[in-house]
Protein backbone atom coordinates (compact mmCIF):
# COMPACT_ATOMS: atom_id res chain seq x y z
CA UNK A 1 0.00 0.00 0.00
CA UNK A 2 1.14 3.22 -0.68
CA UNK A 3 1.48 5.70 2.27
CA UNK A 4 -1.44 8.20 0.91
CA UNK A 5 -3.80 5.42 0.05
CA UNK A 6 -5.52 5.05 3.71
CA UNK A 7 -6.07 8.58 3.69
CA UNK A 8 -7.40 8.60 0.23
CA UNK A 9 -9.68 5.62 1.15
CA UNK A 10 -11.15 7.73 3.86
CA UNK A 11 -11.46 11.15 2.63
CA UNK A 12 -13.65 9.95 -0.24
CA UNK A 13 -16.25 8.31 2.10
CA UNK A 14 -19.57 10.09 3.47
CA UNK A 15 -19.32 11.14 6.70
CA UNK A 16 -21.10 14.16 7.83
CA UNK A 17 -21.76 14.84 11.45
CA UNK A 18 -24.48 12.65 12.88
CA UNK A 19 -23.88 10.04 10.14
CA UNK A 20 -20.44 8.46 10.23
CA UNK A 21 -21.16 5.14 10.00
CA UNK A 22 -18.75 4.41 6.88
CA UNK A 23 -15.79 6.11 8.25
CA UNK A 24 -16.66 3.71 11.77
CA UNK A 25 -17.01 0.68 9.74
CA UNK A 26 -13.72 1.51 7.86
CA UNK A 27 -11.74 1.34 11.17
CA UNK A 28 -13.65 -1.77 12.41
CA UNK A 29 -12.54 -3.56 9.03
CA UNK A 30 -8.81 -2.54 10.00
CA UNK A 31 -8.70 -2.95 13.59
CA UNK A 32 -11.29 -5.47 15.01
CA UNK A 33 -9.36 -8.43 14.52
CA UNK A 34 -5.99 -6.51 16.17
CA UNK A 35 -7.52 -5.17 19.08
CA UNK A 36 -7.86 -6.16 22.51
CA UNK A 37 -10.96 -4.67 23.33
CA UNK A 38 -13.59 -2.38 21.38
CA UNK A 39 -15.69 -0.23 23.23
CA UNK A 40 -18.54 2.17 21.43
CA UNK A 41 -20.88 4.66 22.68
CA UNK A 42 -24.46 5.37 21.99
CA UNK A 43 -23.60 8.35 20.07
CA UNK A 44 -21.54 6.13 17.56
CA UNK A 45 -18.03 6.99 18.87
CA UNK A 46 -15.65 4.00 18.96
CA UNK A 47 -12.34 2.75 20.67
CA UNK A 48 -10.00 0.06 19.78
CA UNK A 49 -7.70 -0.82 23.28
CA UNK A 50 -4.34 -2.25 22.74
CA UNK A 51 -2.62 -3.36 26.11
CA UNK A 52 0.58 -2.56 26.92
CA UNK A 53 3.03 -3.28 29.60
CA UNK A 54 1.26 -2.39 32.07
CA UNK A 55 -2.51 -1.00 32.74
CA UNK A 56 -1.54 2.41 33.77
CA UNK A 57 -1.46 5.20 32.17
CA UNK A 58 -4.78 4.79 30.09
CA UNK A 59 -3.85 6.89 26.82
CA UNK A 60 -6.62 7.88 24.66
CA UNK A 61 -5.58 8.81 20.66
CA UNK A 62 -8.39 10.38 19.08
CA UNK A 63 -9.53 12.20 15.74
CA UNK A 64 -12.82 12.54 14.75
CA UNK A 65 -14.63 10.91 11.93
CA UNK A 66 -16.76 13.48 11.36
CA UNK A 67 -16.58 16.11 8.55
CA UNK A 68 -18.65 19.46 7.61
CA UNK A 69 -21.48 18.91 5.51
CA UNK A 70 -25.27 19.75 4.75
CA UNK A 71 -28.84 18.63 5.70
CA UNK A 72 -32.04 18.68 3.68
CA UNK A 73 -34.41 21.54 5.34
CA UNK A 74 -36.74 21.56 3.42
CA UNK A 75 -38.45 21.71 -0.87
CA UNK A 76 -39.49 24.05 -2.91
CA UNK A 77 -42.59 23.46 -5.43
CA UNK A 78 -40.27 23.72 -8.05
CA UNK A 79 -38.28 21.26 -7.01
CA UNK A 80 -35.49 22.97 -5.05
CA UNK A 81 -33.86 21.89 -2.49
CA UNK A 82 -33.41 24.13 0.92
CA UNK A 83 -30.85 23.13 2.97
CA UNK A 84 -28.95 24.33 6.44
CA UNK A 85 -24.86 23.38 7.18
CA UNK A 86 -23.08 20.93 9.87
CA UNK A 87 -20.28 22.94 10.69
CA UNK A 88 -18.68 25.54 9.85
CA UNK A 89 -18.50 26.45 5.94
CA UNK A 90 -17.69 29.99 4.17
CA UNK A 91 -20.10 30.54 1.57
CA UNK A 92 -17.66 32.17 -1.04
CA UNK A 93 -16.62 28.65 -1.71
CA UNK A 94 -20.09 26.82 -2.38
CA UNK A 95 -21.66 28.31 -5.46
CA UNK A 96 -21.96 25.50 -8.59
CA UNK A 97 -20.25 23.23 -6.02
CA UNK A 98 -21.03 19.48 -6.62
CA UNK A 99 -23.26 17.21 -3.44
CA UNK A 100 -24.59 14.03 -3.07
CA UNK A 101 -27.84 13.97 -1.07
CA UNK A 102 -27.78 10.47 0.96
CA UNK A 103 -31.94 9.68 1.55
CA UNK A 104 -32.98 6.77 3.76
CA UNK A 105 -32.01 3.95 1.66
CA UNK A 106 -28.34 5.21 1.39
CA UNK A 107 -29.15 6.35 -2.18
CA UNK A 108 -26.95 9.21 -3.37
CA UNK A 109 -28.09 11.76 -5.86
CA UNK A 110 -26.29 13.97 -7.12
CA UNK A 111 -26.68 17.99 -7.46
CA UNK A 112 -25.15 21.55 -7.57
CA UNK A 113 -25.45 24.80 -5.36
CA UNK A 114 -26.79 27.33 -6.84
CA UNK A 115 -28.75 30.54 -6.00
CA UNK A 116 -30.94 33.14 -7.31
CA UNK A 117 -29.33 35.66 -9.85
CA UNK A 118 -27.36 39.10 -8.56
CA UNK A 119 -29.91 41.48 -9.10
CA UNK A 120 -32.32 39.77 -7.47
CA UNK A 121 -30.70 39.49 -4.40
CA UNK A 122 -31.60 41.47 -1.22
CA UNK A 123 -28.15 42.51 -0.48
CA UNK A 124 -27.29 44.65 -3.62
CA UNK A 125 -23.70 44.34 -2.90
CA UNK A 126 -23.76 40.46 -4.12
CA UNK A 127 -22.52 39.13 -0.73
CA UNK A 128 -24.24 35.30 -0.99
CA UNK A 129 -25.45 33.33 3.01
CA UNK A 130 -26.54 30.15 2.81
CA UNK A 131 -30.05 31.18 2.79
CA UNK A 132 -29.63 32.69 -0.54
CA UNK A 133 -28.62 28.98 -1.83
CA UNK A 134 -30.31 26.16 -2.88
CA UNK A 135 -29.20 22.62 -4.26
CA UNK A 136 -30.41 21.87 -7.63
CA UNK A 137 -30.73 17.70 -8.77
CA UNK A 138 -32.66 18.49 -11.71
CA UNK A 139 -36.08 17.51 -10.27
CA UNK A 140 -38.88 20.19 -11.41
CA UNK A 141 -40.93 19.72 -8.57
CA UNK A 142 -41.04 18.67 -4.77
CA UNK A 143 -43.57 15.61 -5.46
CA UNK A 144 -40.46 14.32 -8.19
CA UNK A 145 -38.28 15.32 -5.15
CA UNK A 146 -39.73 13.18 -2.63
CA UNK A 147 -41.46 10.07 -4.92
CA UNK A 148 -38.50 9.97 -7.96
CA UNK A 149 -35.64 10.36 -5.78
CA UNK A 150 -36.72 9.42 -2.30
CA UNK A 151 -35.32 13.00 -0.57
CA UNK A 152 -37.08 14.17 2.25
CA UNK A 153 -36.15 17.05 5.13
CA UNK A 154 -33.48 15.63 7.89
CA UNK A 155 -31.48 13.72 4.85
CA UNK A 156 -27.83 14.30 4.90
CA UNK A 157 -25.42 16.19 2.45
CA UNK A 158 -21.56 15.72 1.57
CA UNK A 159 -19.36 17.44 -0.47
CA UNK A 160 -18.26 15.99 -3.41
CA UNK A 161 -14.91 15.78 -4.60
CA UNK A 162 -12.23 14.43 -6.48
CA UNK A 163 -8.89 12.61 -4.74
CA UNK A 164 -5.67 13.60 -6.20
CA UNK A 165 -2.08 12.71 -5.53
CA UNK A 166 0.78 15.63 -6.53
CA UNK A 167 3.80 13.19 -6.85
CA UNK A 168 6.40 16.00 -7.52
CA UNK A 169 5.39 17.64 -4.21
CA UNK A 170 3.72 14.73 -2.40
CA UNK A 171 0.83 16.69 -1.74
CA UNK A 172 -2.67 15.27 -1.39
CA UNK A 173 -5.98 17.12 -2.63
CA UNK A 174 -9.05 15.77 -1.23
CA UNK A 175 -12.23 16.82 1.02
CA UNK A 176 -11.97 15.73 4.83
CA UNK A 177 -8.40 15.91 5.92
CA UNK A 178 -10.20 17.30 8.26
CA UNK A 179 -10.27 15.12 10.31
CA UNK A 180 -9.58 12.07 8.39
CA UNK A 181 -6.00 12.75 8.87
CA UNK A 182 -6.58 12.04 12.57
CA UNK A 183 -8.26 8.63 11.66
CA UNK A 184 -5.62 7.30 9.32
CA UNK A 185 -3.31 8.19 12.34
CA UNK A 186 -5.27 6.17 15.21
CA UNK A 187 -5.47 3.22 12.64
CA UNK A 188 -1.81 3.50 11.57
CA UNK A 189 -1.20 3.33 15.07
CA UNK A 190 -3.09 0.94 16.40
CA UNK A 191 -1.50 -1.13 13.71
CA UNK A 192 2.07 -0.42 14.69
CA UNK A 193 1.63 -0.99 18.15
CA UNK A 194 -0.33 -3.91 17.91
CA UNK A 195 3.47 -5.67 16.89
CA UNK A 196 5.62 -2.80 18.62
CA UNK A 197 5.76 -2.78 22.93
CA UNK A 198 4.64 0.14 24.39
CA UNK A 199 4.43 0.88 28.34
CA UNK A 200 0.55 1.79 28.43
CA UNK A 201 -2.52 1.15 27.91
CA UNK A 202 -3.70 2.72 24.35
CA UNK A 203 -7.28 3.77 22.65
CA UNK A 204 -7.15 4.31 19.14
CA UNK A 205 -10.48 6.25 19.06
CA UNK A 206 -12.45 8.17 16.42
CA UNK A 207 -14.81 10.37 17.98
CA UNK A 208 -17.98 11.61 16.21
CA UNK A 209 -20.12 14.73 16.00
CA UNK A 210 -16.62 17.31 16.18
CA UNK A 211 -17.99 19.76 13.97
CA UNK A 212 -20.89 20.46 15.80
CA UNK A 213 -19.81 21.10 19.38
CA UNK A 214 -17.26 17.95 20.14
CA UNK A 215 -20.25 16.13 21.27
CA UNK A 216 -18.47 12.65 20.40
CA UNK A 217 -15.02 13.75 22.81
CA UNK A 218 -17.51 14.12 25.75
CA UNK A 219 -19.00 10.59 25.45
CA UNK A 220 -15.42 8.86 24.60
CA UNK A 221 -14.13 10.45 27.74
CA UNK A 222 -16.74 9.64 29.56
CA UNK A 223 -16.36 5.94 28.56
CA UNK A 224 -12.81 5.05 28.05
CA UNK A 225 -11.79 7.84 31.43
CA UNK A 226 -8.45 7.89 30.37
CA UNK A 227 -4.87 9.04 31.99
CA UNK A 228 -4.34 11.41 29.21
CA UNK A 229 -4.63 11.96 25.68
CA UNK A 230 -3.15 12.74 22.46
CA UNK A 231 -5.92 14.69 20.06
CA UNK A 232 -5.50 14.87 16.31
CA UNK A 233 -6.29 17.08 13.98
CA UNK A 234 -6.16 18.41 10.37
CA UNK A 235 -5.73 21.93 11.46
CA UNK A 236 -6.48 25.11 8.96
CA UNK A 237 -3.35 25.69 7.19
CA UNK A 238 -2.41 29.92 7.63
CA UNK A 239 0.60 30.09 4.84
CA UNK A 240 -1.54 32.44 2.98
CA UNK A 241 -0.20 36.00 1.06
CA UNK A 242 -2.11 38.16 3.15
CA UNK A 243 -1.52 36.85 6.52
CA UNK A 244 0.34 39.68 8.86
CA UNK A 245 0.73 37.46 11.54
CA UNK A 246 3.26 34.65 11.91
CA UNK A 247 2.50 31.42 10.11
CA UNK A 248 1.98 28.69 12.43
CA UNK A 249 0.42 26.11 10.71
CA UNK A 250 2.50 26.17 7.45
CA UNK A 251 2.78 23.15 5.17
CA UNK A 252 5.27 21.36 4.88
CA UNK A 253 6.41 22.64 8.24
CA UNK A 254 6.11 19.80 9.91
CA UNK A 255 3.61 18.34 13.05
CA UNK A 256 1.58 21.44 14.44
CA UNK A 257 1.74 21.42 18.41
CA UNK A 258 -0.97 23.23 19.67
CA UNK A 259 -0.45 24.87 23.12
CA UNK A 260 -3.47 26.95 23.39
CA UNK A 261 -6.99 27.89 22.12
CA UNK A 262 -9.98 29.32 23.12
CA UNK A 263 -11.09 25.27 24.43
CA UNK A 264 -7.97 24.01 25.98
CA UNK A 265 -4.77 25.15 27.43
CA UNK A 266 -2.49 22.40 27.14
CA UNK A 267 -0.53 20.98 30.14
CA UNK A 268 2.85 22.81 30.29
CA UNK A 269 4.49 19.60 31.41
CA UNK A 270 3.10 17.26 28.62
CA UNK A 271 3.74 20.35 25.96
CA UNK A 272 7.59 20.09 27.21
CA UNK A 273 7.28 16.00 26.94
CA UNK A 274 6.41 16.37 23.32
CA UNK A 275 8.82 19.16 22.35
CA UNK A 276 11.48 17.06 23.63
CA UNK A 277 10.23 13.75 21.74
CA UNK A 278 9.87 16.00 18.42
CA UNK A 279 13.69 17.20 19.43
CA UNK A 280 15.19 14.22 19.55
CA UNK A 281 12.87 11.94 16.66
CA UNK A 282 14.23 15.33 14.48
CA UNK A 283 10.57 15.51 13.40
CA UNK A 284 9.70 18.58 12.62
CA UNK A 285 7.11 20.22 14.07
CA UNK A 286 5.43 23.77 14.21
CA UNK A 287 4.02 25.31 17.75
CA UNK A 288 0.91 26.98 17.51
CA UNK A 289 -0.96 29.85 19.85
CA UNK A 290 -4.63 30.01 18.36
CA UNK A 291 -6.41 32.60 19.14
CA UNK A 292 -9.82 31.37 17.76
CA UNK A 293 -11.52 27.38 17.06
CA UNK A 294 -11.39 24.44 19.07
CA UNK A 295 -10.85 20.53 18.38
CA UNK A 296 -11.97 17.49 20.50
CA UNK A 297 -9.48 18.34 23.42
CA UNK A 298 -12.01 20.83 24.91
CA UNK A 299 -14.10 18.15 26.14
CA UNK A 300 -11.96 15.55 26.88
CA UNK A 301 -9.55 17.91 29.10
CA UNK A 302 -12.46 17.96 31.28
CA UNK A 303 -13.61 14.89 31.60
CA UNK A 304 -13.54 12.85 34.81
CA UNK A 305 -10.68 14.60 37.03
CA UNK A 306 -8.96 16.30 34.07
CA UNK A 307 -6.91 14.51 31.32
CA UNK A 308 -3.41 16.58 30.09
CA UNK A 309 -4.23 16.29 26.68
CA UNK A 310 -2.37 17.59 23.53
CA UNK A 311 -3.28 18.26 19.81
CA UNK A 312 -1.44 17.04 17.30
CA UNK A 313 -2.07 18.41 13.65
CA UNK A 314 -1.27 18.78 10.19
CA UNK A 315 -1.88 21.61 8.43
CA UNK A 316 -4.58 22.06 5.57
CA UNK A 317 -4.78 24.84 3.14
CA UNK A 318 -8.39 25.54 2.64
CA UNK A 319 -9.48 23.30 5.32
CA UNK A 320 -13.62 23.55 5.59
CA UNK A 321 -13.97 23.23 1.95
CA UNK A 322 -15.03 20.95 -0.82
CA UNK A 323 -10.82 20.78 -1.33
CA UNK A 324 -7.60 20.90 0.83
CA UNK A 325 -4.36 20.15 0.42
CA UNK A 326 -2.57 18.31 2.77
CA UNK A 327 1.44 17.56 2.36
CA UNK A 328 2.27 13.91 3.33
CA UNK A 329 5.54 14.86 5.06
CA UNK A 330 3.57 16.88 7.72
CA UNK A 331 0.87 13.73 7.72
CA UNK A 332 4.37 11.11 8.26
CA UNK A 333 5.36 14.08 11.16
CA UNK A 334 2.01 13.71 12.87
CA UNK A 335 1.97 10.09 12.66
CA UNK A 336 5.91 9.88 13.90
CA UNK A 337 5.56 12.19 17.10
CA UNK A 338 2.12 10.39 18.19
CA UNK A 339 3.86 6.88 18.02
CA UNK A 340 7.15 8.55 19.30
CA UNK A 341 4.57 9.77 22.38
CA UNK A 342 3.18 6.54 23.35
CA UNK A 343 6.20 4.88 23.35
CA UNK A 344 7.78 6.86 25.93
CA UNK A 345 4.46 7.55 27.92
CA UNK A 346 4.77 5.68 31.22
CA UNK A 347 3.42 5.85 34.51
CA UNK A 348 6.36 8.00 35.61
CA UNK A 349 6.13 10.35 32.59
CA UNK A 350 2.24 10.92 33.03
CA UNK A 351 2.92 11.58 37.18
CA UNK A 352 5.26 14.20 36.12
CA UNK A 353 1.85 15.93 33.97
CA UNK A 354 0.44 16.46 37.42
CA UNK A 355 2.65 16.73 40.19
Amino acid sequence: MKNYELLEKLTKLSGVSGNEKCVRNVMKNELDSIADNVYKDNLGSIAFELKGADESPKVLLVGHMDEIGFIVHSIKKNGLINFTNLGGWDPRTLMSSPVEIINRKGEKHIGIIGSVPVHHLKDSSGKLSLDDMYIDIGADSDKEVEELFGIRKGNFIVPVTNFSYIEKKDCLISKAFDDRVGIAVAIETAKYFKDNKHPNTLFCAGSVQEEVGTRGAQTISHLIKPDVAIVIEGAPGDDFPSNRDESQAKKNAGVQIRMIDPTMICNPQFADFVIDIAEEQKIPYQIAVRKSGGTDAGKIHLSNLGVPTVVLSAPVRYAHSHNGILSMKDYNAVLNLAKAIVEKLDIKAFQSFID
